[in-house]
Formats: C-alpha cells, structure tokens, sequence
C-alpha cells in the first residue's frame, strides 16, 4: 500500500522547513534640523539702509553703520582701498558698529564686512565709502549752562547748527585755525559780537569747546559763553558701562551755581550705580555706609543713553551716558534736574592712580578760552593769568584727584589721556558752579 506523504515535508523527503526570522529595518536616524540662514540687516545714520544696483551700501565718512546679525557672528572686514579706514563703536557677538573715513579727497573708498556664524554660515557685505571729511555729522552736546543739545556738523562746508532740547536751532560759519589746520574752529555765531571763546577742537568722535548758549532761568532769554563737552562715541551696550569715575557736577539755579565733587562707580554688568554723597571726597570704597547712595541702571528709550533710578519705588532721578575717547571712559549727564528743576552738567573721567602734567586749551563756564600748563605742583591759567598751587588729597580720597588753591579761591582738578577738569569747591567757595573743560594735547 502506498505510504502517506509525511506532514511538512516536501515531496521527494528532505529536511522540514524551519520559519526564517526577517531582521527589523533599523530606525531611520534622526536628522539635526539645519540653522537659520544667517540674515544681515543694515543702518546708516539711524535709518535703515538697502544696497545699490552693484549691491555696495554707499556711506559718507562719519556716518554711524550699524549690521544687526540674527545669530552671534565673528566679524572680519577690510579695506579693499588705500585710505579706507575704520572706527569701532560698540561692536558685539550681534551687532557690528562703526563708522568710516576715507582720506581720499577724490576718490571713493570700499571695505568689505564678513560675518561667519556657526555651522559654516556667512554673509557677506561691500561698503562704498565717499569722500568727505570724518567729523563731519552729529553729536551729543552736554553744555556748561546744564543742557543736552545736538550739534550738526559740516566741515567742507565749514557751517553748523545746534538744536536745543525745545528744538530751536541757530547756525553759522566757522573758520578753521591753524593748530592743527583741520580740527581747530573759530566759531561765528548771531548771539555774540565778540566770540574769542566760540571755537572747537576735534578730537577723533568728540569735541571740547565753547558757545554762547542761554542763561539758565533769564527771562527774556540772554546768552553766555560757555563750555562743552560734544560726543559722537555712547557706550550703546550695558554691560560695558562699569568703572569707577571721579566726578565733577555743577548745578545751577535761578539764584546760582553749585559744585559737588564725588567718586562715583557702576557695576553689576551696567546695572548699579554707586555715588558717595558726603562732603569728604572718598575714595567709593570708603564712603561712609549712610553717604553711599545706591541707584539702579535701566537702557533709556534714546540709544546711548541710561536711567537713573531709586532702587525701592522706581522714581526717575537723572540720565547719563558714557563714551568712549580714545579708549577712555567719559561719564556724561546734562540736562534738568526731576528733583528740583536746576539745570546740572556732570562729567567723570576714570578713576587714576595719580596726576600727570600736562598742557590743554580749556574753555570755562566763565566764557573764558584758557591756555593751562600744569607741573607736578602748579597749575597755570593764561586767562586771566593766575597759578594755582596743587596738592593732593587725604589718604581716603580718589588719588587722581588733586586741590587746586590761590588764595580763598578752591578748585578741584582731575583728568583723563584727553580731557581734563577743573572744578570750583562746593559752597562757601567762591568759585562754587565754575568749571572749565580742557583737551589735553601734551603731557608735560
């Protein structure tokens, strides 16, 4: 009889047939998702800017350029021209600040900008940069009668204006002098008859000088020669705010001129504000605990400048900025007072291990034009002629610092590489709200 085919087994015999085990498909690996493309946008002189048909930005020398990255980028430029050069404003991981010059009085300039970004990003950027003279342009002006104006200049032109806070504005001529040729100018101007003190001096983004501006509180309104303090170089980032700064501080009111000399220092990335109020001038480190007054640091609406405010209930006490001359530290604050309405001009320099000698042309809140000439232990003004005796302060006090004495008359002098300061003594002094601003040209 036939055999039955056994179960499982192909016909003909042979080995039974096992199940054949199939391996998953792996998992597909997940995949990083690619940056951002790095995106550039640009600003010349406050306003947004678009390439040309050649795809170059077209800057005028002393124009503000600010690039605004949208991820941190490491920025390479350079000048693909003879006498293209640049100045650095506040340039961070996002944000590239500058301004040009070109020393070419016929030819255009070019530089180019390259941002690199992580993961081989980059963009790429060509500046053309025209002829014309650097400082021309804007700059915040802190005046000697407590204001904060905006002067506009125009040096090929040799004519200005400035506008007050109320936004009146007056213009003139300028002439230039001869020391040095291109950054020394006699000012003209419809207020003054006589102008021996209306004259500037440039000094790479700022400008010391003096200008007949109105009287604080005169009625109808008069004007006066006085000193200023003009800047184009704000610290635009918060954290490199912090120093420590020796101050002087005038206020003037209806009935007069006050000083206050003081040590100040901002810390905490920009976000504090210390100022040792007692009537010894201390080193801030020393300040006695009820003297040292504490504020808080807030970005104002205005770029370059910064908030005062009281620590406990946010109330408003002033506004300052800080730039940068010549790699210097300048603090700056003009304008009016929330607390009693006075008209105060406050200007520090970076707190120094001593005082040098040196020779400055300084103009004063007096109206005066002074040539000064310092030694280790005299301080000489031309105008009118006197000799101050300098000396220093007590072993608590700021150590740049010095006294300067001529009879019952009480200055303070202080200074940095590019300006220096005198200061009239607080009440009784009789030079109580004086101050002159100088720029220092020799160290002697």
């Amino acid at each position: 009889m036939p055999v039955a085919a056994v179960v499982g087994e192909e016909e003909g015999g042979g080995f039974p047939l096992l199940p054949i085990a199939v391996a998953p498909a792996p998992a597909p690996a997940p995949q990083t998702p690619a940056a951002p493309e790095l995106k550039l946008t640009v600003e010349i002189g406050g306003s947004a800017a678009s390439p040309d048909g050649s795809g170059n930005y077209v800057v005028v020398p002393g124009q503000l350029v600010v690039v605004k990255a949208s991820d941190s980028a490491a920025w390479l430029g350079s000048s693909q021209s003879t006498g293209t050069t640049r100045t650095d404003v506040d340039t961070t991981a996002t944000q590239w600040v500058s301004r040009f010059a070109n020393s070419s009085k016929s030819a255009t300039g070019s530089y180019k900008l390259v941002a690199n970004a992580s993961e081989n990003r980059s963009k790429e950027l060509n500046f053309t940069v025209k002829t014309g003279t650097y400082g021309n342009g804007e700059y915040m002006v802190f005046a000697g009668n407590g204001s904060r104006q905006k002067l506009s200049l125009d040096l090929d032109n040799a004519t200005y204006s400035l506008t007050d806070a109320a936004g009146d504005t007056t213009s003139g001529t300028m002439t230039p002098l001869t020391t040095p040729a291109d950054a020394n100018w006699q000012i003209q101007s419809s207020r003054m008859t006589v102008t021996n003190a209306s004259s500037l001096w440039i000094s790479g983004d700022s400008i010391v000088g003096g200008f007949p501006f109105a009287k604080p509180f005169s009625a109808p309104v008069s004007y006066a020669e006085s000193a200023f303090f003009a800047t184009r170089a704000l610290v635009l980032t918060q954290s490199k705010l912090d120093g420590t700064y020796d101050r002087a501080r005038i206020e003037v009111s209806a009935s007069g001129g006050e000083s206050a000399i003081a040590q100040i220092q901002i810390s905490g990335g920009g976000t504090v504000m210390k100022q040792c109020v007692d009537q010894i001038i201390y080193r801030i480190e020393l300040c006695p605990t009820a003297k040292l007054v504490t504020s808080k640091v807030e970005a104002d609406t205005e770029a370059g400048m910064w908030r005062l405010k009281d620590p406990t209930d946010g109330t408003l006490l002033g506004k300052f900025a800080i730039a940068n001359v010549e790699g210097d530290k300048i603090y700056l604050s003009a304008g009016t007072s929330p607390a009693n309405g006075n008209q105060v001009l406050a200007i520090g320099v970076p707190a120094a291990a001593d005082f040098n000698a040196f020779s400055s042309l300084a103009w004063s809140t007096n109206g005066t034009l002074d040539m000064v000439i310092v030694s280790p232990a005299g301080y000489q003004l031309a105008n009118p002629i006197s000799t101050l005796t300098l000396s220093s302060l007590g072993s608590s006090s700021p150590p740049g610092m010095r006294a300067a004495e001529s009879g019952a008359d009480l200055y303070f002098a202080m200074r940095s590489k590019r300006l220096e300061l005198l200061i009239g003594g607080r009440s009784p002094s009789p030079k109580a709200g004086f101050l002159h601003m100088g720029f220092v040209y020799r160290e002697n």
